[in-house]
């Protein structure tokens, strides 16, 4: 069974990314849960895959590589969408 889970990162890492237009949690409100080493995140309104990426620590393009059938734009994301990330800290 899947486990709801914080933020994935150290505070300490969130802070000392860099990229997006402003802060993740302002570009990532989706909900998600940890799925062994990976998270299903379902993807809100006003959330930007470069919130998402750095929310969890990876790019957007690697979110674009693990999602090839619902992500074919990294600027193009739908809310209600859900995508699998593997956080740097869960592999």
């Amino acid at each position: 069974m899947a486990d709801e889970v914080k933020t994935p990162i150290s505070d300490a890492e969130v802070e000392n990314a860099q990229g997006g237009n402003g802060a993740w949690w302002d570009y990532a409100k989706g909900t998600y849960v940890q799925n062994g080493n990976y998270i299903l995140y379902k993807i809100a309104p006003g959330d930007a895959l470069s919130g998402i990426a750095i929310r969890f620590g990876v790019t957007p393009q690697e979110i674009q590589l693990w999602n090839p059938d619902k992500i074919k734009n990294i600027n193009v994301i739908y809310a209600g969408q859900q995508i699998i990330i593997y956080p740097k800290i869960l592999r």
